[in-house]
């Protein structure tokens, strides 16, 4: 998600850009306001998180590429284990397929990092869509953060650029929902 700030709108007030582009970009400046909400959101709901026994983005990235044993070993040592804030967006953005080879606990550890760098704008991957088809990492949440995740589905579908079909958004809000 691209973002803006109140300075880059005043800038360009001050560029003389014309009141049409400039309430688009205050428009688009709520959007951004909205997702930075979400993002605490998810943060305070998804702080107590651990990965336990789950698998790691590094050691996701050994099985994509076929790791024996002992490398998986070497590459799940370098995995955060406890806070998944503590996870750089450049590691996310390295481990962009992780999300393929996480097991639920894993998915579930890092879910909230992925989707608060998406937020951000930072992630250069989707991931929003990872919340649209059935995972196993549903049985996992606890009711406020399926609140959360579907909020978050909610915000995809009136944020055009990503374009996700209303309907398959729709589903999915269903499928959190009914796992509840």
């Amino acid at each position: 998600m691209q973002r803006i700030t109140a300075a880059q709108i005043e800038e360009m007030r001050a560029n003389g850009y014309d009141r049409s582009t400039i309430a688009e970009a205050e428009a688009w400046l709520v959007k951004c306001q909205e997702a930075d909400a979400l993002i605490d959101e998810i943060t305070v709901s998804f702080a107590d998180v651990r990965l336990e026994d789950g698998i790691g983005l590094r050691e996701s990235n050994g099985i994509d590429d076929y790791v024996g044993l002992e490398e998986r070993k070497r590459l799940r040592a370098q995995d955060e284990k406890h806070d998944w804030r503590k996870i750089p967006t450049e590691v996310l953005n390295l481990c962009n397929a992780a999300p393929s080879f996480l097991d639920a606990q894993g998915m579930y550890f890092h879910l909230p990092a992925f989707l608060s760098a998406e937020l951000r704008g930072e992630f250069h991957f989707d991931f929003i869509n990872r919340l649209m088809w059935p995972q196993a990492f549903m049985d996992l949440l606890n009711q406020k953060q399926k609140q959360i995740l579907i909020r978050c589905l909610e915000f995809a579908k009136s944020y055009p650029p990503w374009g996700y079909r209303a309907d398959d958004i729709d589903q999915a809000i269903q499928r959190f929902q009914k796992s509840s």
